[in-house]
């Protein structure tokens, strides 16, 4: 369900056009022609082409063909050429770069090992996730929604904003403003989508039923996705972004798990969202641990790469057999007993970067 508001980056992504109720560049309303981000002065149509036409042959005269102008684009860096673009085409390059950095795998049950997927960085696991099955869930975790729903009061208003829009909830820990911290919002709206085309072949192939198919007393408040439940896209893209932001926050290096232990906010925010879906009764527990390891480590991923460090942490979470909850308090226990996540490490290659994404992320740090 669309939601506006100032930050409503995930309604089609269209975070950058997050201030369109303030028309923060249209003061003059006479020169409303000449609006932010309109190049050509006006919109496209047949009048303003013939006018244009009629003011270019009654200016020019006679042309013989011959060029009068040398184009700045000669030699243009990359950075210089992308800051030029307008901002659809300039999200294509981004995703082709980032997502083309990483690749999603699956492997089909087998008689002794659970449905297995896994995102490769290059060549090299990253996150291994191993699905549970319907029958593990109906038994194991079905009866976390009946709890879940006393919530359902409280959070009525969250769970309908945060079907449409989960970056405004991280605006209030940090100031967020296209004008302000413009390369923040661009970085973080392209971990939104990275995230979507990393978590939905998951979905598609896992095609894990949601707790409707199990119980028609779970009656979600919201209608429940057609696609599979896990790992739960919020949870993965609500981590994925406080993992982002607590290093652009801080404006210093920081360490995910430590802030996982901590509880600093911008983790709480991440745990809230993805704690909502289960009170909505469209998804798991477990669907929330799946999404909250994935986001973590794809983005911490990014970052060691953005920032040139030569290791990154890897992660499997044995979803297959895990019962509990989930909460920070939780994870933070998964993540240090080894069992249910296991953490190792991968060295990681040079040249992945191109100089222009570098100079975007030098750019978003110093608006900190």
């Amino acid at each position: 369900m669309p939601v506006s508001g100032l930050y409503n980056s995930q309604n089609s992504q269209n975070s950058q056009n997050s201030q369109n109720s303030q028309n923060s560049q249209n003061s003059q309303n006479s020169q409303n022609s000449q609006a932010a981000e309109n190049s050509q002065a006006g919109p496209d149509n047949t009048f303003a082409s013939a006018a244009l036409g009629q003011a270019r042959d009654g200016t020019v005269g006679y042309w013989d063909g011959t060029a009068d102008r040398v184009p700045k684009q000669d030699g243009r860096s990359g950075w210089d050429a992308l800051t030029a673009m307008a901002t659809g085409p300039r999200r294509a390059v981004m995703d082709a770069c980032l997502q083309g950095l990483f690749k999603v795998t699956l492997e089909p049950v087998a008689k002794s090992k659970p449905a297995t997927g896994t995102v490769a960085l290059g060549d090299d696991p990253l996150v291994t996730l191993e699905a549970p099955t319907s029958t593990f869930l109906a038994g194991k975790q079905l009866h976390y929604l009946r709890t879940y729903a006393d919530l359902r009061g409280d959070r009525l208003n969250e769970i309908i904003m945060q079907t449409g829009d989960i970056q405004s909830f991280f605006g209030l820990v940090g100031y967020m403003a296209p004008d302000a911290t413009k390369w923040t919002l661009a970085l973080n709206q392209a971990m939104l989508r990275l995230c979507t085309v990393i978590e939905m072949p998951f979905k598609h192939g896992f095609d894990v039923a949601r707790p409707i198919a199990m119980s028609r007393k779970v009656q979600p408040l919201i209608q429940t996705p057609g696609h599979g439940s896990w790992p739960s896209g919020h949870a993965t893209e609500a981590f994925a972004c406080a993992t982002l932001l607590s290093r652009l926050f801080l404006n210093a290096p920081v360490d995910p798990v430590e802030q996982i232990k901590a509880g600093s906010e911008l983790y709480r925010h991440a745990e809230r969202i993805a704690m909502n879906r289960t009170v909505a009764g469209v998804h798991f527990p477990t669907d929330s641990m799946a999404g909250a390891v994935l986001g973590v480590t794809v983005a911490e991923a990014l970052i060691n790469l953005l920032e040139g460090t030569p290791q990154t942490r890897t992660r499997v979470f044995h979803g297959a057999g895990y019962d509990g909850d989930f909460t920070l308090a939780r994870m933070a226990e998964a993540l240090d007993n080894g069992q249910e996540i296991a953490s190792g490490t991968l060295s990681l290659p040079t040249g992945l970067v191109p100089g222009w994404l570098a100079k975007m992320w030098d750019e978003a740090k110093d608006e900190w």
